[in-house]
């Protein structure tokens, strides 16, 4: 016989990363987060504060759970998911990645398959979880980024 009991409903909250000097150079800029337990990444928000400039080119982020971001994707703009082949990202942008289009976000059950697989962000233990911006050509002016990562808790 099935047994029930009630407890509080899964809660939101939002961690943020502000990175001054966001673009350096041509190459990466690397940050991290702890995620919590029983948690997975519901939405990552990007805010640009203060414009970086690059002569032309791709600025784009990626973050995951192995310290170069390249293992288990949780957030995948690949090199241009934030500027394409542009110079500049003007201040006041916001992007939302949740699965948006030239972002993918980790994927949630569909109910309509022989089987299921777990979401990869979901962390029963305290986890850090990594990220990377990369640029391919060096910036006149570095900017600066907030990164809003949304945690969904269970109990």
């Amino acid at each position: 016989m099935a047994t029930f009991s009630k407890k509080q409903g899964s809660v939101s909250t939002a961690t943020c990363i502000v990175i001054n000097d966001a673009i350096t150079s041509s190459g990466n800029t690397d940050f991290s987060v702890n995620q919590p337990a029983n948690t997975f990444v519901e939405e990552v928000y990007v805010r640009v504060v203060d414009a970086p400039v690059i002569s032309s080119g791709d600025i784009g982020l990626i973050m995951g759970y192995d310290s170069d971001s390249t293992g288990t994707t949780v957030v995948n703009g690949g090199t241009d998911g934030l500027l394409d082949g542009g110079t500049t990202i003007a201040a006041g942008t916001i992007y939302k990645l949740s699965g948006t289009a030239g972002f993918a976000l980790g994927t949630m059950a569909t109910g309509d398959t022989t089987s299921e697989t777990a979401n990869a962000s979901l962390k029963v233990a305290n986890t850090l979880l990594y990220g990377r911006i990369s640029a391919t050509t060096a910036a006149s002016t570095q900017g600066k980024l907030e990164i809003h990562v949304v945690f969904r808790h269970f109990h």
